[in-house]
């Protein structure tokens, strides 16, 4: 959960983030939706571009997950989907501490309409956040660079019903390929009967990875050769095969299906192309 910060760093953080008061409020009445009793669904996305100079590879990830952005390489784009219920008459304060927890957790600064975009009420509205956020990329270049890939950290989550199933529709848009990476825990089938065997996956999970053109499945065995790993090895075997695979993604002198063909045979449970 966020950490509350002091009154001293809240200020600080909107003075750095170049946004204000009257910035926020303005952010928070264009895009409010609906609420339920005096509650909101409020979500941030902010992204970081990478600098490859040939590609452009960008990781998504959520605000609960064992991916860890800041271990990843500069050559690969970073982008965060925080999405939190919150008072619905507090929603200018609410998304400036969470403009500071990306920038603690994720060690990058969103700064709002510019880098990143807010987002209040159901996913109906999550097109024009999603366009706000990709404004100076014009569709029409996409191709002009190389291909654009959106790695997705499918096992990333939030904490209302917003899901990557209703966000990855809209990356593409943006994104030449979309390669969603979801993690695998068996264990799961005994404690609850939605989480399905051999890999204890939901009918959502399974449904977001088919979503994808191209989907990896990730576990401790996969990864580490260990049939258990503590969160912080898991974290940082995780983030290991993830840089692994942005780098396969980026090189412009391979077949991406071949690469990560590969590349799932030494790291992921298996590896699958959308029909």
């Amino acid at each position: 959960m966020m950490m509350k910060h002091s009154r001293r760093r809240f200020i600080g953080q909107l003075f750095a983030a170049s946004i204000g008061s009257a910035a926020l409020n303005r952010a928070a009445a264009a895009t409010y939706d609906d609420s339920n009793d005096g509650l909101a669904e409020l979500c941030v996305i902010t992204r970081e571009p990478g600098n490859h100079p040939s590609a452009v590879v960008d990781v998504w990830t959520g605000q609960i997950g064992t991916l860890d952005l800041a271990q990843l390489p500069k050559q690969l784009g970073r982008a965060v989907v925080w999405d939190d219920i919150r008072g619905a008459k507090g929603l200018s304060q609410s998304i400036a501490e969470i403009l500071s927890a990306i920038e603690e957790y994720f060690v990058f600064k969103p700064i709002l309409g510019s880098n990143a975009a807010a987002h209040v009420g159901s996913s109906g509205g999550l097109f024009s956040s999603i366009e706000m956020l990709f404004k100076q990329f014009e569709p029409a270049s996409l191709y002009a660079t190389g291909p654009r890939t959106a790695v997705v950290d499918l096992s990333s989550c939030g904490l209302t019903r917003l899901h990557w199933l209703d966000i990855i529709p809209l990356l593409r848009r943006h994104y030449t390929h979309i390669v969603g990476v979801d993690y695998s825990f068996p264990d799961l089938c005994e404690l609850d009967s939605e989480f399905e065997p051999p890999h204890g996956l939901s009918a959502l999970a399974r449904s977001t990875l088919r979503a994808c053109d191209y989907w990896l499945l990730a576990s401790d065995q996969s990864l580490a050769g260990r049939a258990e790993l503590s969160i912080e090895e898991r974290s940082h075997e995780f983030v290991m095969a993830i840089r692994d695979l942005g780098f396969s993604l980026a090189s412009s002198d391979r077949d991406r299906h071949i690469a990560m063909r590969s590349l799932a045979e030494h790291r992921f449970v298996t590896f699958g192309v959308r029909a």
